[in-house]
């Protein structure tokens, strides 16, 4: 059986013309790929994995010598949406590639194929994005900066308008992230309005050397969009997720 996971096509350099490999992504769509042989990006439409139908979940064979049945669970700490595809390790033998799609939202446990560790994903429905003139009354929001391996670090939003971008001495951001090279200085602002209803929280594009990802769909420069309490916003290499300040 052919392995869908994976593409592998030529470099779109005339120059080069070099075979590329990658994982191919969850959705179908325009991505950006740099060549790792001549290191020149192209724009490229590629066909994702839910060209190829759904499955709960789904993994690559793959062996191991160790049996992890006795273990804990172990809960993944990404967000999943329902309807979506992921991939991941198995973060109990690390060797074995395994998926998840659900259809519903809810705790779902399952184990990993090869070493029979136990694994949980907390999958949600997916956020509804605001229109402008809604509000979430007297609630605050703050961003959370989801960080692997270590705690995650809160970000309050108070009334005004907030840019959040790559440290740099220079130019310096209301909300500074270190150690992500990927991430503009002044990538995104997010304004806060309080009102006699309550708060609105919009979302502005200001630079995106990488693309900025609001619910896993990308924005373009200057394209706003209000959050929800839930959503999940990428920067480079960087996620956060917009939640409730209580």
């Amino acid at each position: 059986m052919a392995d869908n996971t994976i593409l592998v096509f030529r470099c779109l350099d005339p120059e080069c013309g070099k075979p590329i490999k990658l994982h191919r992504p969850a959705k179908s769509g325009i991505y950006p790929v740099t060549c790792p042989h001549c290191n020149v990006q192209k724009k490229v439409k590629l066909k994702g994995l839910d060209a190829f139908g759904d499955a709960d979940v789904t993994a690559t064979s793959a062996t191991s010598p160790n049996d992890n049945s006795s273990k804990e669970v172990i809960t993944l700490s990404d967000d999943f949406l329902v309807g979506e595809t992921y991939k991941f390790m198995c973060p109990h033998c690390g060797s074995q590639e395994m998926g998840l799609n659900s259809q519903k939202a809810g705790r779902k446990e399952f184990q990993c194929p090869a070493c029979k560790g136990r694994i949980a994903a907390n999958v949600r429905e997916k956020t509804n994005v605001l229109s402008f003139d809604e509000t979430n009354p007297l609630i605050k929001g703050k961003l959370v900066l989801l960080r692997r391996g270590w705690l995650n670090k809160n970000y309050p939003l108070g009334p005004g308008s907030h840019t959040v971008g790559r440290h740099d001495e220079s130019e310096m951001s209301d909300i500074s992230i270190k150690n992500d090279s990927s991430i503009s200085r002044r990538s995104i602002k997010i304004d806060v309005n309080h009102t006699a209803k309550g708060f609105t929280f919009k979302m502005t594009v200001l630079k995106s050397t990488n693309p900025v990802y609001h619910n896993e769909l990308p924005l373009s420069i200057g394209e706003s969009v209000s959050l929800n309490f839930g959503d999940t916003i990428v920067l480079g290499k960087t996620k956060f997720r917009f939640d409730k300040d209580i």
